[in-house]
């Protein structure tokens, strides 16, 4: 037994036997021969099944066929690295993805490195040419995945790069793996920019989408690129666990838990409130769960933003950077055309003589929906909050950001109904303040409350909205609806 194993992962509608040539190659190096055992995974994937006694596993299915498979045959390898192609690198994020949701990140230390080949990360220009009939393709629950732009693909590719890429220590909900994402340069199945994605260490080697792993002999570059990941990954430090009581920079503290993350959105509601003391006027509470880009068929949506009106960058996973990738203008391959909140917000900046100055905390300011625009989202307001600290990356909030940024939103889309003839009718609010302003969910809450029910008291006809990700959050408001709701009742 070595003391390293090379699991390598194959793509759709494939199986081991594309990884032969590869193989053989690598089988004749005794560098890489002596030290690594090569074990080969296999899945079910096939473009049809007649049987109707079987179904095409999904991708968590056959994600957690790989957990299985990695703690069965490799509990007497110290170190292990993962080689994928095509679909296999989605199989393999997924993987990691689930273990760190499951609280298992510290199982995930022998992984030393993944290596993923032709990965369909912004999904596939192919697979959408099939989804428009222009190629033949026969749909199953795998080629779905496939799909550009695929929420639960980047849901699992914003776990991966906060809780493997960018971690720093091992626990529960994070490891630090090493992720290296290569294109082939005439692959015109996944084209580089998909196959590179989000990940930060990239390269492009010759081959189409097959003949990528296709080495031509010893001197290939596809074996010069392994051969290198594989020796980076032989002396890869296994990660450290944080040090109790150690004093952890604010901004390199980890998130909230895996665990704690919705990746699909749950909706709750409607919740029928009295806003004016009488039942004959109610307004209708909701309250979403999940990703925000997710969200649908409402009319505003809030961001929580600094005062600067400078949004989060597109792979952030705060309420800013997630609205502002979803708004934005993308080709088939995931590349931004068109910055719509972000350019929209920068003029509205210049024309208010404030680009690259302070504004008034509470200021709203309204863009466009942009993509969003296909959800029945029609349009988001960016509510500067959050003052930022001179010299620090930490924000304050004064008192009177929330109450007033309220009232800006209630008034701001009274202006567009009526000046620009917009139907607007429903609006949803972020917990302004409760991100890196660090207040307290529940202060946050009775703050926008407060304010709303002064708004709602003149005119109760607004449907309002209320989103988080984390589900702590989610059953901490559901609780202080139900609470409200119940001494309504009481009243009434």
């Amino acid at each position: 037994m070595r003391q390293a194993a090379i699991v390598f992962v194959h793509g759709l509608f494939s199986s081991p036997a594309t990884w032969t040539p590869l193989q053989q190659e690598l089988s004749a190096v005794p560098a890489v021969a002596d030290q690594f055992d090569f074990l080969f995974f296999e899945y079910a994937t096939r473009p049809v099944t007649w049987n109707p006694l079987r179904r095409m596993p999904d991708l968590d299915t056959v994600a957690e066929s790989l957990r299985g498979f990695i703690e069965d045959l490799t509990t007497e390898h110290e170190r292990i690295v993962l080689v994928t192609h095509s679909q296999g690198g989605l199989v393999a994020q997924r993987f990691l993805s689930r273990m760190l949701q499951a609280g298992r990140g510290k199982d995930l230390a022998k992984v030393r490195r993944l290596v993923m080949f032709a990965c369909p990360n912004n999904g596939s220009d192919l697979f959408l040419l099939a989804r428009k009939g222009l190629i033949p393709m026969t749909r199953n629950t795998q080629e779905r995945e496939l799909k550009p732009l695929q929420t639960s693909v980047l849901e699992t590719q914003r776990r991966v790069l906060d809780g493997n890429v960018r971690a720093l220590d091992v626990s529960r909900d994070r490891c630090p793996i090493p992720i290296v994402a290569y294109a082939g340069e005439s692959d015109n199945v996944v084209v580089p920019s998909s196959a590179a994605g989000f990940f930060p260490e990239t390269g492009v080697l010759p081959g189409d989408h097959f003949t990528v792993i296709q080495p031509k002999g010893p001197d290939s570059r596809v074996i010069h690129a392994v051969r290198r990941e594989l020796a980076r990954a032989l002396v890869e430090p296994f990660p450290p666990e944080p040090q109790p009581g150690a004093d952890i920079p604010h901004h390199r503290r980890p998130g909230p838990s895996a665990t704690d993350v919705l990746t699909e959105l749950e909706v709750v509601g409607p919740i029928a409130l009295p806003v004016n003391g009488t039942t004959r006027h109610a307004t209708e509470f909701f309250l979403h769960g999940g990703p925000v880009e997710q969200l649908r068929n409402i009319d505003v949506v809030v961001s929580s933003e600094n005062t600067y009106l400078q949004l989060s960058q597109f792979f952030k996973p705060s309420t800013s950077g997630s609205l502002r990738w979803a708004a934005a203008e993308k080709s088939a391959s995931g590349q931004i055309l068109e910055d719509v909140a972000g350019e929209h917000l920068s003029a509205w900046l210049r024309s208010h003589g404030s680009y690259g100055l302070p504004i008034p905390e509470g200021t709203v300011a309204p863009t466009p929906s942009g993509a969003l625009r296909k959800r029945n989202i029609q349009r988001i307001y960016h509510a500067a909050i959050a003052t930022p600290v001179s010299g620090t990356n930490n924000y304050r909030i004064a008192p009177h950001a929330i109450p007033r940024a309220v009232h800006n939103t209630f008034d701001l889309a009274r202006r567009e109904r009526e000046e620009l003839g917009i139907s607007l009718s429903s609006i949803c609010f972020p917990l302004f303040g409760a991100g890196r302003g660090r207040m307290s969910v529940v202060e946050s809450f009775e703050l926008i409350w407060e304010s709303m029910m002064s708004e709602l008291a003149d005119d109760p006809s607004w449907n309002i909205h209320f989103t988080t990700r984390r589900r702590t959050i989610f059953d901490l408001l559901y609780g202080r609806l139900q609470a409200k709701k119940q001494a309504y009742d009481r009243l009434t």
